[in-house]
């Protein structure tokens, strides 16, 4: 007589919502990458996003009103490099350490949500930048962007943030408690929260395959216009120096006063009309904070794919995931200055060799 033996296993229930706290299952070598690009992200855009700053502070070339733009955006990328990134390298070491620690999880999501939507704001600005000082007059550019608006504007995208931020950190953070834990909880259920995940979608969508894509298409039409006005009719290229030689009287005797008083009236009616002649070095600043964009976008895609994907209902797990590309991008753009203009090249070789 044959006796089968069984052995009863006790039926466990797991909370589904526990799902939400599990991290991405990595082999061991990816992690170690992770972390390694973590640690690289933080020391050469804690250093690169300095050099930036210090740059256009000190240098007199850059010290210009617009490159404000390229202050700020480098201070938000200098804080995802330092605050940021180093919360990254723990979650993918340990993500119970930063879902169960409050104070490390608000901090880790607030700065996020802060600095990610500060920099897109900017990258709209400069494009909007870009686009007036090449499409419209100077009259018109120096209206709109002067020092005291661009330091009202800059003052507002990081004071809305700030406060957008802060409402929603006192309204939708909260715990939820497995297995003896009490793990951090985003309440996006919160009608605050709602309004703040549509809103920064919304915008974040817009911004980055609208509205900068549209500023860019107009400025380079136009930079490509001029560049065909010029090859066509090279006596566009008259300045102002040409109106000072022209009118120094005594010097010009020899010349013809219908032939100069054409020039004059020409140069003159060039400088009412917008801005169409461009020099090399505002074709060049164009394209290298067009690149920047573009860098923005590559390094945002997983992000904005993943939250498609999903509805909206990302994992701690997978968040840190897709949050690291975006982090790493904070540390690129400082790159991009040196390898493409020459006035950061020089700016940062000076401020290496003063150290």
């Amino acid at each position: 007589m044959n006796v089968t033996s069984y052995t009863l296993v006790p039926r466990t229930t797991v909370n589904p919502d526990f799902v939400f706290y599990l991290p991405v299952p990595l082999p061991p070598v990816v992690t170690a990458i992770c972390v390694s690009m973590c640690f690289i992200g933080f020391c050469g855009g804690a250093v690169g996003n300095t050099l930036v700053i210090l740059a256009i502070i000190k240098n007199k070339t850059l010290r210009i009103s617009a490159n404000a733009f390229l202050a700020s955006l480098a201070v938000a990328d200098l804080g995802t490099c330092v605050l940021v990134l180093p919360i990254i390298a723990t979650a993918f070491l340990s993500l119970d350490v930063v879902t169960t620690n409050q104070l490390l999880c608000r901090l880790f999501y607030h700065t996020s949500f802060l600095f990610s939507p500060v920099s897109i704001q900017h990258l709209i600005l400069i494009a909007a930048n870009r686009y007036t000082l090449i499409n419209k007059s100077p009259r018109t550019y120096t209206r709109i962007f002067n020092r005291r608006s661009i330091a009202v504007i800059i003052t507002c995208v990081w004071t809305a943030n700030i406060f957008l931020n802060v409402s929603v950190a006192v309204y939708s953070y909260g715990t939820k408690r497995f297995n003896n834990k009490d793990y951090c909880r985003l309440e996006q259920g919160h009608v605050l929260g709602v309004l703040f995940w549509l809103l920064t979608m919304s915008y974040t969508f817009l911004s980055s395959f609208v509205i900068i894509p549209a500023f860019y298409v107009l400025t380079f039409r136009t930079v490509r216009k001029s560049h065909i006005r010029v090859t066509q009719n090279p006596s566009m290229q008259l300045d102002v120096s040409t109106v000072a030689a022209v009118t120094m009287g005594p010097m010009n005797q020899t010349a013809e006063p219908s032939r100069l008083a054409s020039q004059i009236n020409q140069t003159v009616e060039n400088r009412r009309q917008p801005r169409r002649l461009l020099s090399s070095s505002e074709v060049k600043l164009t394209k290298v904070n067009f690149f920047i964009f573009l860098t923005n976008v590559l390094f945002l895609s997983p992000m904005l794919l993943m939250l498609v994907l999903s509805g909206g209902r990302l994992t701690h797990g997978t968040f840190v995931l897709i949050l690291l590309p975006i982090g790493m991008n904070s540390c690129t753009n400082p790159l991009v200055y040196c390898g493409f203009n020459r006035n950061f090249r020089l700016a940062f070789k000076s401020l290496v060799k003063s150290r």
